[in-house]
This record gives structure tokens, C-alpha cells and sequence, in this order.
């Protein structure tokens, strides 16, 4: 039987319910440890994580997006033995480069947590090291089942992987703490448990290729796939040099943006310590609590980043075939999703950043109330960054990945000058960070935008649903704030949220469809769009 291809939309919708659970599972993982383990001891977790995003971008964060693009041009004109030797040739680039970055983070950790001026990291940067080797291994996995249009591996294995690490990085801190009364040990169990998952996890993804193998084998062999037969003769060389052309500027400007958080960490602890005039225990502590905001807002990327993932191969593909017109539509469609999400999760995250951070650290009420100013002023980046994945993998799709990274630095370079000189105020210290985020994304958001429409003005028009957007997240906003205050006059306000946002929720689903923001072609390209659009009554215009 032939092999079924999933389309852009439903893609994005398996990757966006499993997205979604990975990130309730990492709340589970995340928010216990905030609970239990002291802001400092926070600090070295969160180090251990930047110093592992650049290694791990270095890695990772290009070739992915290469094999994907490579693979879903190969498969879209029926080359599949090239595909599958672009992902050969991908997976062994992806093994050295994995086990080199693994060697680097793990014998070199002290030196590493010294220059980022948290030499109690360094236990914490060795324990998370084997984790770069399995997702490095991952990468080359999931960029190939992408570009083959099949997001059911990556759902699974981004779950297998939460959960796993729920209940053993969970299991490992609290046994630390108990065992050994550190907070610094702590985080090191939690982050050994995060590298078990992620073994699990390339466990997984290497057994359903080697089944994926079979099944190949089987329909080549009974003549039902005779694309298998297609070859054109490219050498692994050619594949390489290809991979490397591509990845190179998707690479640089991802580890731009990982080093430039690395180097805001490093100006906030120096900053706060030699202009603000605070201890180092003061900055580990805001260094903390800083990780807790960018944390909580990191969790609406759950419904977005898959757009982009299921993106890139949905485009390449169309482009390879010649249909221009279906890559506008696609593309088009997906800034349209991507605003349709990302505005009212800036609008909801900035109105209830108090109760949110008070719900999700309830046992460190000091923690939460200093916690929640810094989310409420990066609330409004959520939407920024939200179109940066959409747009760049509009951009990479094309053939242009030089334009995100020319972008993404002329807007990190404003975010590191604008954090040097904030967070040096006394009166204004840890916010300076926020700030400069805040202004970082969205000059970063303005470039692309002006990059995408030169580049293919048809995807000027999903700017149209923009007005109906901003008017549906603004009654959304009113009308839940409302309900939240009310509420609280009766019960607390960490419980007041929840219906809050629940009522937020509906509120904005109709605003959205009697302002037509949501239109009958968008619904319809959903799993089970008929259904879901007579259900919410929107009609074919």
C-alpha cells in the first residue's frame, strides 16, 4: 500500500497537541523544582541550560531544517533514494558533531560555569552533556520523517521524552535533596534525568526507522512505489556540501540568538554585581528568577513552533514541484495561524501574569511576586516571537536563510546594547533583561516581515486578518480581566485564573470567527475541518 502523506495542517495539528502535552508534562517537570529548590540553586540549572543551547544549536539547530527541506524537495518529485541518502549522509554529520559537542560540555564544565560567573553550574553543565549526543541523533531522525511529511514520530518522541523526564529528573532532585540537603545537587539529579529521557527518546525514533526501513523495502519489492527507483546520481559529497550550504546561516543565526541569551546572562550577573551593586547571592537569585519568567514564557511556543516545522517541508515541497501558487496559500495560511495564536497568548500572559506565576509557584510566594513583573513585560515579545518561526521558515523554504540571521543579529546587537545599559540602574536591574527582549524581538519581527514581502508579496495578505485579530485578543482581554476580578473577590486569586482563562478562551474563539480572523479555508484544513466549522458556524465567504 502506497504510503499516506499527511497534509501542512494536519502536520502541524499532531505536532501541536503533542507540543502542547510536552510542554503541560514540562510544567510538571519545571514548576516542581521552582517549588523546592532556591532560586540559586535554580541558577545553576538554568546556566547548565544556556551553555547547552549553544552547543546544542551548533549542532542541531541548521541541519534539521536542511535535511527537511531536502528530504520534502526529494520525496515532492519522487526521488526517494535520494532521500534516504540525504538523511544517511545527515545522520553521521549529525553523530560527530553530537558526540564532539557531548566531550566539550563535559570535560571543559568548570571552565565553562567560571566564564559565565556560576562556577556551581559546572556539575549541572556534565550531567546535561550526554543529552547533546541523543538529540543531535534525534535531529537527523525528526528532519527526516519531516521531510517525508510524517510528524508522528517527532509527537511520540517529544512525549516519550517528557514524560520520562517528569518521573525521573523529578524522582532524581527530590531523592538529591532528600539524601544530600543540597539545592545544588538537586539540579543535578534533574538534569541527569532530562539526559536519561532524552536517550529514551533516540531509542524510539532509531526503532521506527529501522521500521520505516522494512516497510520501504517491502513496497519497492512489490512494485507498488516505483519513485524508489528514481536516482539521480548525486554523490554523498554533492549531498554535503549541500547540507552544509544551507545549514551554515540557519546555524549561525540560531546559535546568534542561543549565544546572545548565553551573553545576557553573563551582563546580568556582572551588571548587577558590579553597577547595581548586589551580591553574587542577589544576582544568582534574580538569575533565577528570570529563568522562571522566560520559562512560563517559552509555553505558547507549544502551538506555534510546529507551524514552522510542518512549514518548511509543506513549501519546499510545493516549490519543488513548480506550484507557487499552493506555496502562497501555505504560507499565507500559516502567518494567519501563527498571529491568530500568538497575539492572544501575548495579551493573556501580560494581563495574568501575577495569578499565573502565583498558581505555578505557590510554594514560593517571594519567588512569584518577583517573578511576575519580569513575564508581564515579556508578554508582548510572545507575539514577536511567535511570527519569527513562521517567517524564517518562510525565508529558509525559499532559498533565502541568509536574510533571518542578517536580522536576527542586527536585532541581538540592540538587545545586548539595551541590557548592558538597563540593568546597570539599580532601580531597574533584572527588568533591564526583559526589556531588551521585548525590544530585541520585535525589531527582529519588522525585518522579516519586510524581508517576506519582498520576497513573496503573496503572503502580504494574511496581514489583512491583523485589525480583526487585535480587536478579538483586545474584548477577549477585557471581558476574562473582568470575569478575574470578580472572581477574586470571592476566591483566590491563583484559582480565579483558571476560569478566567477558560472564559478567555471561548471569548476569543467568537470574536475571532464573527470578525472572520478565523476564515472557512483555514478551519477546513484542520483534522476534521468540516465538522469543527459548522460547529463554530463559519461559513464559506
Amino acid at each position: 500500500m502506497a504510503e499516506k502523506k499527511q497534509s501542512f495542517m494536519v502536520g502541524a495539528a499532531i505536532l501541536t497537541v503533542s507540543t502542547l502535552v510536552v510542554k503541560l508534562l514540562g510544567l510538571l517537570f519545571s514548576v516542581p523544582l521552582a517549588n523546592f529548590i532556591s532560586e540559586a540553586g535554580m541558577s545553576y540549572f538554568y546556566t547548565a541550560y544556556d551553555i547547552f543551547a549553544i552547543f546544542l544549536m551548533l549542532s542541531t539547530a541548521g541541519l534539521p531544517i536542511a535535511v527537511s527541506r531536502m528530504v520534502g524537495t526529494a520525496c515532492s518529485q519522487g526521488r526517494q533514494k535520494e532521500a534516504d541518502r540525504v538523511f544517511s549522509v545527515a545522520f553521521w554529520l549529525f553523530f560527530g558533531l553530537g558526540l564532539a559537542g557531548c566531550l566539550v560540555m563535559f570535560f571543559f564544565s568548570r571552565p565553562i560555569a567560571r566564564l559565565m560567573g556560576n562556577p556551581g553550574a559546572a556539575h549541572a553543565i556534565m550531567a546535561l552533556s550526554p543529552t547533546l549526543f541523543f538529540i543531535s541523533i534525534m535531529s537527523a531522525l525528526r528532519g527526516y520523517f519531516q521531510g517525508r511529511s510524517n510528524m508522528v514520530p517527532t509527537a511520540v518522541s517529544q512525549t516519550i521524552e517528557a514524560v520520562t523526564k517528569v518521573i525521573i529528573g523529578v524522582g532524581l532532585a527530590l531523592y538529591m535533596i532528600s539524601r544530600y540537603d543540597s539545592d545544588a545537587w538537586a539540579a543535578v539529579g534533574a538534569i541527569v534525568g532530562v539526559s536519561i529521557s532524552a536517550g529514551l527518546g533516540t531509542i524510539y525514533l532509531t526503532a521506527y526507522k529501522l521500521r520505516q526501513n522494512r516497510r520501504d523495502r517491502q513496497r519497492e519489492q512489490s512494485g507498488e512505489a516505483p519513485e524508489f527507483a528514481v536516482d539521480l546520481g548525486v554523490s554523498r559529497r554533492e549531498m554535503l556540501t549541500s547540507l552544509i550550504r544551507f545549514a551554515v546561516p540557519i546555524t549561525l543565526g540560531s546559535c546568534f540568538l542561543s549565544l546572545l541569551d548565553t551573553v545576557d546572562a553573563a551582563i546580568l550577573m556582572e551588571r548587577l554585581q558590579n553597577a547595581a551593586g548586589m551580591t553574587l547571592l542577589q544576582a544568582e537569585s534574580l538569575r533565577g528568577v528570570l529563568g522562571h519568567a522566560r520559562k512560563f514564557f517559552d509555553l505558547p511556543g507549544a502551538f506555534v513552533i510546529p507551524i514552522s516545522t510542518s512549514l518548511l517541508p509543506a513549501l519546499s515541497g510545493a516549490l519543488g514541484a513548480g506550484d507557487s501558487k499552493s506555496a502562497e496559500r501555505i504560507g499565507a495560511l500559516s502567518l494567519q495561524v501563527t498571529l491568530l495564536i500568538a497575539v492572544p497568548a501575548a495579551v493573556g500572559m501580560s494581563l495574568f501574569a501575577q495569578p499565573i506565576c502565583g498558581l505555578l509557584l505557590a510554594g514560593r510566594p517571594s519567588t512569584a511576586a518577583s517573578t511576575a513583573p519580569l513575564l508581564a513585560m515579556l508578554g508582548p515579545a510572545i507575539a514577536f516571537n511567535g511570527t519569527l518561526y513562521t517567517t524564517n521558515a518562510i525565508l529558509q523554504a525559499y532559498g533565502h536563510p541568509v536574510i533571518p540571521v542578517r536580522n536576527m543579529a542586527i536585532g541581538g546587537l540592540a538587545k545586548l546594547l539595551i541590557s548592558y545599559l538597563l540593568i546597570g540602574v539599580p532601580q531597574i536591574n533584572v527588568m533591564g533583561s526583559a526589556i531588551s527582549t521585548v525590544a530585541s524581538y520585535g525589531l527582529i519581527m519588522v525585518l522579516n516581515f519586510i524581508s517576506v514581502h519582498r520576497v513573496a508579496a503573496g503572503f502580504s495578505s494574511a496581514m489583512r486578518s491583523v485589525p480583526a485579530i487585535l480587536l478579538s485578543a483586545g474584548v477577549m482581554g477585557a471581558v476574562s480581566f473582568g470575569l478575574y476580578k470578580l472572581l477574586c473577590m470571592a476566591i483566590s486569586p491563583r484559582l480565579a485564573v483558571l476560569p478566567a482563562i477558560l472564559l478567555a478562551v471561548a471569548v476569543y474563539a467568537l470574536c475571532a470567527v464573527r470578525t472572520k480572523a478565523i476564515t472557512y479555508e483555514l478551519v477546513t484544513m484542520l483534522p476534521k475541518g468540516d465538522r469543527l466549522a459548522r460547529l463554530l458556524r463559519v461559513r464559506e465567504s
